[in-house]
Protein backbone atom coordinates (compact mmCIF):
# COMPACT_ATOMS: atom_id res chain seq x y z
CA UNK A 1 0.00 0.00 0.00
CA UNK A 2 2.78 2.20 0.22
CA UNK A 3 4.08 1.37 -3.08
CA UNK A 4 0.33 2.06 -4.55
CA UNK A 5 0.56 5.57 -2.35
CA UNK A 6 3.87 6.64 -3.61
CA UNK A 7 2.19 7.37 -7.60
CA UNK A 8 -1.86 7.62 -6.87
CA UNK A 9 -1.77 10.99 -5.56
CA UNK A 10 0.31 12.37 -8.12
CA UNK A 11 -1.36 11.47 -11.13
CA UNK A 12 -3.21 14.70 -11.71
CA UNK A 13 -0.33 16.54 -11.39
CA UNK A 14 1.53 13.99 -13.70
CA UNK A 15 -1.17 14.92 -15.98
CA UNK A 16 -1.10 18.97 -15.84
CA UNK A 17 2.90 19.69 -15.40
CA UNK A 18 4.22 16.12 -17.11
CA UNK A 19 2.30 15.64 -20.19
CA UNK A 20 1.00 19.15 -20.64
CA UNK A 21 -2.80 18.79 -20.07
CA UNK A 22 -3.64 22.29 -19.36
CA UNK A 23 -7.00 23.14 -20.13
CA UNK A 24 -9.20 22.46 -17.04
CA UNK A 25 -12.12 21.02 -18.34
CA UNK A 26 -10.11 18.31 -19.96
CA UNK A 27 -7.69 17.44 -17.31
CA UNK A 28 -10.74 16.88 -14.78
CA UNK A 29 -11.52 14.74 -17.18
CA UNK A 30 -8.96 13.09 -18.13
CA UNK A 31 -8.08 12.74 -14.28
CA UNK A 32 -12.20 11.15 -13.68
CA UNK A 33 -11.79 8.61 -16.57
CA UNK A 34 -7.72 7.98 -15.67
CA UNK A 35 -8.42 7.51 -12.21
CA UNK A 36 -11.65 5.11 -13.04
CA UNK A 37 -10.36 2.58 -15.46
CA UNK A 38 -8.47 0.51 -13.04
CA UNK A 39 -11.69 0.30 -11.02
CA UNK A 40 -13.59 -0.48 -13.91
CA UNK A 41 -11.48 -3.41 -15.12
CA UNK A 42 -10.91 -4.40 -11.70
CA UNK A 43 -14.55 -5.01 -11.19
CA UNK A 44 -14.53 -7.26 -14.01
CA UNK A 45 -11.77 -9.59 -12.79
CA UNK A 46 -11.99 -9.55 -9.48
CA UNK A 47 -14.85 -12.14 -8.50
CA UNK A 48 -12.55 -14.32 -11.16
CA UNK A 49 -9.36 -13.99 -9.30
CA UNK A 50 -11.16 -14.07 -5.74
CA UNK A 51 -12.91 -17.92 -7.01
CA UNK A 52 -9.19 -19.08 -8.38
CA UNK A 53 -8.41 -18.45 -4.59
CA UNK A 54 -10.64 -21.08 -3.50
CA UNK A 55 -9.87 -23.25 -6.14
CA UNK A 56 -6.32 -23.15 -6.48
CA UNK A 57 -4.13 -21.16 -3.89
CA UNK A 58 -4.55 -18.01 -2.09
CA UNK A 59 -0.95 -17.67 -2.16
CA UNK A 60 -0.54 -17.81 -5.73
CA UNK A 61 -3.67 -14.73 -6.06
CA UNK A 62 -1.58 -12.38 -4.19
CA UNK A 63 2.01 -12.97 -5.74
CA UNK A 64 -0.36 -12.49 -9.35
CA UNK A 65 -1.14 -8.85 -7.87
CA UNK A 66 2.34 -7.78 -6.55
CA UNK A 67 4.39 -9.19 -9.82
CA UNK A 68 1.94 -8.20 -11.61
CA UNK A 69 1.38 -4.46 -10.21
CA UNK A 70 5.38 -4.11 -10.49
CA UNK A 71 5.64 -4.56 -14.08
CA UNK A 72 2.65 -2.55 -15.26
CA UNK A 73 3.07 0.66 -12.73
CA UNK A 74 6.92 0.61 -13.68
CA UNK A 75 5.59 0.95 -17.35
CA UNK A 76 3.92 3.94 -16.67
CA UNK A 77 6.73 6.09 -16.04
CA UNK A 78 7.00 5.66 -19.75
CA UNK A 79 4.07 7.39 -21.26
CA UNK A 80 3.81 10.73 -23.01
CA UNK A 81 -0.02 10.99 -24.04
CA UNK A 82 -3.09 10.80 -21.71
CA UNK A 83 -4.72 7.90 -23.46
CA UNK A 84 -1.21 5.54 -23.04
CA UNK A 85 -1.65 6.28 -18.95
CA UNK A 86 -5.39 5.52 -19.51
CA UNK A 87 -4.77 1.73 -21.51
CA UNK A 88 -2.12 0.70 -18.51
CA UNK A 89 -4.22 1.57 -15.42
CA UNK A 90 -6.68 -0.83 -16.96
CA UNK A 91 -4.48 -3.42 -17.35
CA UNK A 92 -3.36 -2.45 -14.11
CA UNK A 93 -7.10 -3.74 -12.94
CA UNK A 94 -6.93 -7.11 -14.41
CA UNK A 95 -3.73 -8.07 -12.51
CA UNK A 96 -4.05 -6.09 -8.78
CA UNK A 97 -6.37 -6.13 -6.50
CA UNK A 98 -4.20 -6.72 -3.47
CA UNK A 99 -6.25 -5.58 -1.02
CA UNK A 100 -9.00 -8.15 -1.58
CA UNK A 101 -6.28 -11.21 -1.81
CA UNK A 102 -4.63 -10.00 1.49
CA UNK A 103 -8.06 -10.00 2.87
CA UNK A 104 -8.82 -13.68 1.63
CA UNK A 105 -5.36 -14.84 3.20
CA UNK A 106 -6.01 -13.23 6.80
CA UNK A 107 -9.60 -14.28 7.05
CA UNK A 108 -8.50 -17.93 5.43
CA UNK A 109 -6.26 -18.86 8.22
CA UNK A 110 -7.70 -16.67 11.55
CA UNK A 111 -10.26 -18.18 14.09
CA UNK A 112 -13.92 -16.63 13.95
CA UNK A 113 -13.77 -15.37 17.48
CA UNK A 114 -10.08 -13.37 16.56
CA UNK A 115 -11.46 -12.43 12.95
CA UNK A 116 -12.76 -8.44 13.70
CA UNK A 117 -9.43 -7.87 15.80
CA UNK A 118 -7.69 -9.30 12.82
CA UNK A 119 -8.85 -7.69 10.07
CA UNK A 120 -8.33 -4.73 11.88
CA UNK A 121 -4.82 -4.69 12.37
CA UNK A 122 -4.22 -5.52 8.76
CA UNK A 123 -6.42 -2.52 7.27
CA UNK A 124 -3.99 -0.65 10.03
CA UNK A 125 -1.05 -1.73 8.35
CA UNK A 126 -2.78 -1.06 5.09
CA UNK A 127 -3.58 2.43 6.46
CA UNK A 128 0.26 2.83 7.57
CA UNK A 129 1.56 2.18 4.13
CA UNK A 130 -0.91 4.39 2.80
CA UNK A 131 0.06 7.04 4.50
CA UNK A 132 3.72 7.00 4.23
CA UNK A 133 3.10 6.56 0.75
CA UNK A 134 1.87 10.16 -0.24
CA UNK A 135 4.13 11.67 2.03
CA UNK A 136 7.34 10.15 0.14
CA UNK A 137 5.86 10.34 -2.98
CA UNK A 138 4.76 14.19 -2.54
CA UNK A 139 8.81 14.58 -1.63
CA UNK A 140 10.04 12.10 -4.29
CA UNK A 141 7.88 13.58 -7.20
CA UNK A 142 8.87 17.34 -6.17
CA UNK A 143 12.91 16.47 -6.09
CA UNK A 144 13.36 13.84 -8.50
CA UNK A 145 10.25 14.26 -10.64
CA UNK A 146 6.90 12.87 -11.41
CA UNK A 147 7.72 9.61 -13.33
CA UNK A 148 10.22 8.38 -10.37
CA UNK A 149 7.22 7.61 -8.41
CA UNK A 150 5.96 5.32 -10.61
CA UNK A 151 9.37 3.34 -10.77
CA UNK A 152 9.63 3.25 -7.26
CA UNK A 153 5.76 1.82 -6.81
CA UNK A 154 7.34 -0.74 -8.89
CA UNK A 155 10.51 -1.63 -6.94
CA UNK A 156 8.01 -1.62 -3.96
CA UNK A 157 5.98 -4.19 -4.73
CA UNK A 158 8.19 -6.24 -6.11
CA UNK A 159 10.16 -6.42 -2.94
CA UNK A 160 6.51 -6.70 -1.12
CA UNK A 161 5.85 -9.81 -3.76
CA UNK A 162 10.04 -11.40 -2.51
CA UNK A 163 8.57 -11.07 0.91
CA UNK A 164 5.09 -12.81 0.43
CA UNK A 165 6.80 -15.88 -1.78
CA UNK A 166 9.24 -16.69 1.36
CA UNK A 167 7.45 -15.46 4.29
CA UNK A 168 4.08 -16.90 3.51
CA UNK A 169 2.79 -21.17 3.25
CA UNK A 170 1.81 -22.40 0.02
CA UNK A 171 -1.96 -23.47 0.65
CA UNK A 172 -1.86 -25.71 -2.71
CA UNK A 173 -2.16 -28.73 -0.60
CA UNK A 174 -4.58 -27.43 1.82
CA UNK A 175 -6.80 -26.29 -1.06
CA UNK A 176 -6.88 -29.49 -3.02
CA UNK A 177 -7.36 -31.26 0.18
CA UNK A 178 -10.41 -29.41 1.23
CA UNK A 179 -11.53 -30.22 -2.76
CA UNK A 180 -11.20 -33.63 -2.46
CA UNK A 181 -13.11 -33.77 1.04
CA UNK A 182 -16.27 -32.02 -0.75
CA UNK A 183 -15.86 -34.58 -3.32
CA UNK A 184 -15.99 -37.61 -1.06
CA UNK A 185 -18.70 -35.68 1.06
CA UNK A 186 -21.67 -35.97 -1.48
CA UNK A 187 -24.01 -38.51 -1.79
CA UNK A 188 -23.86 -41.09 -4.21
CA UNK A 189 -26.55 -41.24 -6.28
CA UNK A 190 -29.37 -43.81 -6.01
CA UNK A 191 -28.57 -45.18 -9.48
CA UNK A 192 -25.03 -46.62 -9.69
CA UNK A 193 -25.18 -48.08 -13.10
CA UNK A 194 -25.34 -44.24 -13.96
CA UNK A 195 -21.93 -42.60 -14.50
CA UNK A 196 -20.99 -39.86 -12.02
CA UNK A 197 -19.23 -36.85 -13.81
CA UNK A 198 -16.87 -34.53 -12.66
CA UNK A 199 -18.20 -30.69 -11.79
CA UNK A 200 -17.02 -28.65 -14.59
CA UNK A 201 -14.24 -25.90 -13.81
CA UNK A 202 -15.44 -22.34 -14.35
CA UNK A 203 -14.08 -19.31 -13.79
CA UNK A 204 -17.03 -17.45 -12.25
CA UNK A 205 -17.74 -17.70 -8.51
CA UNK A 206 -20.79 -19.29 -7.28
CA UNK A 207 -23.04 -16.21 -6.61
CA UNK A 208 -25.57 -18.21 -4.63
CA UNK A 209 -23.97 -17.35 -0.89
CA UNK A 210 -24.61 -13.72 -1.56
CA UNK A 211 -27.74 -14.16 -3.36
CA UNK A 212 -29.19 -15.62 -0.66
CA UNK A 213 -28.02 -13.57 2.34
CA UNK A 214 -29.75 -10.16 2.45
CA UNK A 215 -27.20 -9.77 5.10
CA UNK A 216 -24.23 -9.98 2.46
CA UNK A 217 -26.25 -8.29 0.17
CA UNK A 218 -26.15 -5.01 2.03
CA UNK A 219 -22.59 -5.19 3.18
CA UNK A 220 -21.82 -5.22 -1.04
CA UNK A 221 -24.44 -2.34 -1.20
CA UNK A 222 -23.01 -0.39 1.85
CA UNK A 223 -19.10 -1.20 0.43
CA UNK A 224 -20.16 0.49 -2.67
CA UNK A 225 -21.83 3.76 -0.95
CA UNK A 226 -18.72 4.00 0.69
CA UNK A 227 -15.95 3.62 -2.11
CA UNK A 228 -17.74 5.55 -3.83
CA UNK A 229 -17.90 8.27 -1.38
CA UNK A 230 -14.34 8.16 -0.89
CA UNK A 231 -13.23 8.30 -4.44
CA UNK A 232 -15.58 11.21 -4.92
CA UNK A 233 -13.14 13.20 -3.25
CA UNK A 234 -9.41 11.84 -4.05
CA UNK A 235 -8.87 12.71 -7.74
CA UNK A 236 -10.01 16.19 -7.33
CA UNK A 237 -8.10 17.00 -4.04
CA UNK A 238 -4.60 17.59 -5.49
CA UNK A 239 -6.13 19.93 -7.89
CA UNK A 240 -7.89 21.88 -4.92
CA UNK A 241 -5.08 21.76 -2.89
CA UNK A 242 -3.02 23.40 -5.29
CA UNK A 243 -6.29 25.66 -6.00
CA UNK A 244 -6.14 26.33 -1.99
CA UNK A 245 -1.72 26.87 -2.15
CA UNK A 246 -2.08 29.60 -4.81
CA UNK A 247 -4.52 31.27 -3.46
CA UNK A 248 -2.64 31.77 -0.27
CA UNK A 249 0.60 32.51 -1.90
CA UNK A 250 0.32 33.14 -5.41
CA UNK A 251 2.45 30.61 -6.27
CA UNK A 252 2.26 26.31 -6.52
CA UNK A 253 5.68 25.32 -5.00
CA UNK A 254 5.68 21.95 -3.26
CA UNK A 255 2.33 21.20 -4.29
CA UNK A 256 3.21 17.53 -4.06
CA UNK A 257 4.33 17.56 -0.56
CA UNK A 258 1.33 19.71 0.34
CA UNK A 259 -0.95 16.52 -1.47
CA UNK A 260 1.23 13.78 0.47
CA UNK A 261 1.04 15.60 3.67
CA UNK A 262 -2.70 15.98 3.60
CA UNK A 263 -3.30 12.73 2.40
CA UNK A 264 -0.78 10.46 4.66
CA UNK A 265 -2.73 12.62 7.72
CA UNK A 266 -5.90 11.05 6.58
CA UNK A 267 -4.62 7.39 5.81
CA UNK A 268 -2.50 7.86 8.65
CA UNK A 269 -5.64 8.53 10.74
CA UNK A 270 -7.01 5.39 9.17
CA UNK A 271 -4.73 3.35 10.40
CA UNK A 272 -5.08 4.16 14.00
CA UNK A 273 -9.12 3.49 13.14
CA UNK A 274 -9.04 0.08 11.74
CA UNK A 275 -7.49 -1.58 14.64
CA UNK A 276 -9.43 0.67 17.56
CA UNK A 277 -12.18 0.09 15.59
CA UNK A 278 -11.51 -3.38 15.05
CA UNK A 279 -11.18 -4.07 18.28
CA UNK A 280 -14.12 -2.02 19.57
CA UNK A 281 -16.49 -3.45 17.32
CA UNK A 282 -16.23 -6.90 19.17
CA UNK A 283 -17.83 -5.96 21.84
CA UNK A 284 -20.35 -2.90 20.64
CA UNK A 285 -21.30 -4.89 17.64
CA UNK A 286 -20.74 -4.58 14.20
CA UNK A 287 -24.05 -3.38 13.25
CA UNK A 288 -24.01 -0.07 15.80
CA UNK A 289 -20.29 0.40 15.27
CA UNK A 290 -20.93 0.99 11.23
CA UNK A 291 -23.64 2.98 11.19
CA UNK A 292 -22.09 5.32 13.80
CA UNK A 293 -19.02 5.26 11.40
CA UNK A 294 -20.49 5.90 8.71
CA UNK A 295 -22.96 8.72 9.84
CA UNK A 296 -20.49 10.29 11.80
CA UNK A 297 -18.08 10.07 8.50
CA UNK A 298 -20.67 12.19 6.74
CA UNK A 299 -21.04 14.93 9.38
CA UNK A 300 -17.00 15.38 9.36
CA UNK A 301 -16.89 15.48 5.52
CA UNK A 302 -19.33 18.48 5.07
CA UNK A 303 -17.15 21.64 6.83
CA UNK A 304 -14.60 20.38 4.31
CA UNK A 305 -16.88 22.26 2.02
CA UNK A 306 -15.55 25.52 3.52
CA UNK A 307 -11.97 25.18 4.39
CA UNK A 308 -9.65 28.39 3.93
CA UNK A 309 -6.50 26.62 3.62
CA UNK A 310 -4.74 23.19 4.05
CA UNK A 311 -4.06 23.04 7.89
CA UNK A 312 -7.69 23.46 8.47
CA UNK A 313 -8.64 20.40 5.53
CA UNK A 314 -5.97 17.88 7.11
CA UNK A 315 -7.38 18.47 10.18
CA UNK A 316 -11.07 17.73 8.93
CA UNK A 317 -9.67 14.56 6.63
CA UNK A 318 -7.84 13.31 9.29
CA UNK A 319 -11.53 13.25 11.53
CA UNK A 320 -13.51 11.91 8.43
CA UNK A 321 -10.69 9.12 7.45
CA UNK A 322 -10.74 8.20 10.62
CA UNK A 323 -14.28 6.96 11.02
CA UNK A 324 -14.15 5.91 7.33
CA UNK A 325 -11.54 3.23 8.26
CA UNK A 326 -13.33 2.52 11.05
CA UNK A 327 -15.91 0.97 8.73
CA UNK A 328 -13.76 -1.39 6.81
CA UNK A 329 -12.83 -4.24 9.35
CA UNK A 330 -16.08 -4.24 10.49
CA UNK A 331 -17.44 -5.00 7.10
CA UNK A 332 -14.93 -7.53 6.11
CA UNK A 333 -15.79 -8.89 9.77
CA UNK A 334 -19.00 -8.85 8.97
CA UNK A 335 -18.63 -11.00 5.40
CA UNK A 336 -16.11 -13.52 7.33
CA UNK A 337 -18.74 -14.91 9.81
CA UNK A 338 -21.80 -14.72 7.54
CA UNK A 339 -19.94 -17.10 4.98
CA UNK A 340 -18.04 -20.23 4.90
CA UNK A 341 -14.65 -20.39 4.85
CA UNK A 342 -13.97 -22.56 1.61
CA UNK A 343 -16.70 -19.41 -0.47
CA UNK A 344 -14.41 -16.86 1.13
CA UNK A 345 -12.32 -16.27 -1.92
CA UNK A 346 -15.40 -15.71 -4.20
CA UNK A 347 -17.19 -13.54 -1.60
CA UNK A 348 -14.25 -11.15 -1.07
CA UNK A 349 -14.01 -11.32 -4.56
CA UNK A 350 -17.52 -10.15 -5.68
CA UNK A 351 -16.85 -7.77 -2.40
CA UNK A 352 -13.40 -6.42 -4.52
CA UNK A 353 -15.77 -6.42 -7.49
CA UNK A 354 -18.50 -3.87 -5.63
CA UNK A 355 -15.88 -1.95 -4.42
CA UNK A 356 -13.64 -1.36 -7.82
CA UNK A 357 -17.43 -0.71 -9.13
CA UNK A 358 -17.73 2.35 -6.42
CA UNK A 359 -14.03 3.52 -7.16
CA UNK A 360 -14.96 3.64 -10.65
CA UNK A 361 -17.93 5.84 -10.23
CA UNK A 362 -16.45 7.74 -7.58
CA UNK A 363 -14.22 10.05 -9.90
CA UNK A 364 -16.38 10.51 -12.85
CA UNK A 365 -18.99 11.91 -10.01
CA UNK A 366 -15.90 14.00 -8.77
CA UNK A 367 -14.69 15.27 -11.98
CA UNK A 368 -18.60 16.17 -13.17
CA UNK A 369 -19.40 18.06 -9.89
CA UNK A 370 -15.88 19.57 -9.65
CA UNK A 371 -16.76 21.11 -13.67
CA UNK A 372 -19.35 23.46 -10.94
CA UNK A 373 -17.15 23.64 -7.82
CA UNK A 374 -14.25 21.60 -6.23
CA UNK A 375 -16.10 22.28 -3.07
CA UNK A 376 -18.96 20.85 -4.45
CA UNK A 377 -17.52 17.27 -4.25
CA UNK A 378 -17.63 17.35 -0.59
CA UNK A 379 -21.04 17.95 -0.30
CA UNK A 380 -21.60 15.01 -2.48
CA UNK A 381 -19.48 12.53 -0.51
CA UNK A 382 -21.33 13.76 2.18
CA UNK A 383 -24.72 12.85 0.45
CA UNK A 384 -23.09 9.43 -0.47
CA UNK A 385 -22.11 8.48 3.14
CA UNK A 386 -25.81 9.44 4.52
CA UNK A 387 -27.70 7.37 2.23
CA UNK A 388 -25.59 4.11 2.98
CA UNK A 389 -25.92 4.85 6.92
CA UNK A 390 -29.61 4.91 6.36
CA UNK A 391 -29.25 1.86 4.53
CA UNK A 392 -27.27 0.24 7.01
CA UNK A 393 -29.80 1.30 9.76
CA UNK A 394 -32.45 -0.23 7.66
CA UNK A 395 -30.81 -3.81 7.54
CA UNK A 396 -30.63 -3.35 11.17
CA UNK A 397 -34.08 -2.88 11.86
CA UNK A 398 -35.05 -5.75 9.27
CA UNK A 399 -32.96 -7.95 11.59
CA UNK A 400 -34.83 -6.72 14.68
CA UNK A 401 -32.40 -4.63 15.57
CA UNK A 402 -29.11 -6.89 16.44
CA UNK A 403 -25.78 -5.70 16.99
Amino acid sequence: MMGFGLSIPITPLFLEEDIGITDPVKLKAWVGFIQSATAVTLAVFAPIWGHLADVFSRKAMLLRAMFGGAVIISLMAFVNAPWQLLVLKAIQGCFTGVSAAVTVVVAGITPVSQIGFALGLMQTTMAVGSSLGPMAGGILSDFFGYRAAFFCTGLTLGLSGIIVLIGVESDIKTTRLKQEEARNSEPIPADSSRPMHKKRFSLLPDFKPIINSPMLITMLLVSFGIHTANTTIAPMLPLFLKSLIIGDSGEAAYVGSAVGFVMGVGAASTAIAAVMVGKFSTRAGYWRTLIFCISAAAIATVPQTFVANIYQLAVLRAISAFFIGGTAPVINAIIAVSSKKETQGSVYGINASVLAAGNALGPLIGSAVAMVSYRAVFLTTAIILGISALQTAKRQKAQGGGS
